[in-house]
């Protein structure tokens, strides 16, 4: 097994070793031990979140783990970096593996769902605004209506901009959008005129009246 690492006892092997080190992660990751154990080996990587989705723990220690039978693998056996008569068991290297791989899987995560996070926010802040338009609006229109001001807003970087043109779309005048936006007429009235100018095209909306 050690020399080709493949094969239907390879995989018994590495069922086991999967087992037993998704237990442990989902353990070490329940109780916020992975971050100390991870600082004790110079892998620092912060501190847990103040709570965790369960799915959350399922993927990260199930990542950990097929990251971790990769590096074991390659340093452990086909590197001859274990040696059954050195010392650690064959479980307690593989735990250690687990603890070494978990930083990167831990921080390649944490992006993902700070990614996640801010693009729910964007598009969050899109929908409460598009549902201000109108008291009581046709479901189908407000689907429709919220796809088509997606889709237009995709290019536009100022989230002000989108915001006023969202408000605008949705037939308020200039005056009702500054009161919403908390700022002036005049300032409305030139992020649209530097929208039609950048685009050509002139948001629709209630007009000059306050």
């Amino acid at each position: 097994m050690a020399e080709r690492c493949e094969g239907p006892e390879w995989r018994r092997f590495t069922r086991v070793l999967s087992e037993y080190g998704f237990a442990s992660m989902m353990g070490w990751l329940r109780s916020g031990l992975i971050f100390t154990l991870c600082r004790e080996k110079g892998r620092p990587v912060g501190v847990a979140p103040p709570y965790w989705e369960h799915d959350d723990l399922v993927s990260l220690a199930g990542d950990t783990v097929v990251r971790a039978i990769g590096d074991f693998r390659r340093n452990a056996l086909l590197a001859g970096g274990w040696d059954p008569a050195g010392g650690a068991s064959l479980k307690t290297y593989f735990a250690t593996a687990c603890v070494l791989a978990f930083p990167n899987v831990y921080r390649k995560w944490s992006n993902e769902r700070s990614h996640r996070d801010a693009e729910h926010f964007r598009l969050s802040s899109v929908d409460e605004l598009a549902d201000v338009a109108s008291p009581a609006p046709d479901p189908g229109d407000v689907v429709v209506t919220k796809l088509e001001i997606k889709r237009g807003l995709a290019d536009i970087p100022s989230e002000y901009t989108k915001s006023a043109l969202i408000l605008s779309e949705a037939g308020y005048t200039l005056g009702e959008v500054a009161e919403l936006l908390n700022t002036t007429h005049g300032v409305i009235k030139g992020a649209l005129e530097r929208h039609r100018r950048n685009t050509g095209r002139p948001a629709r909306g209630g007009g000059d009246n306050v």
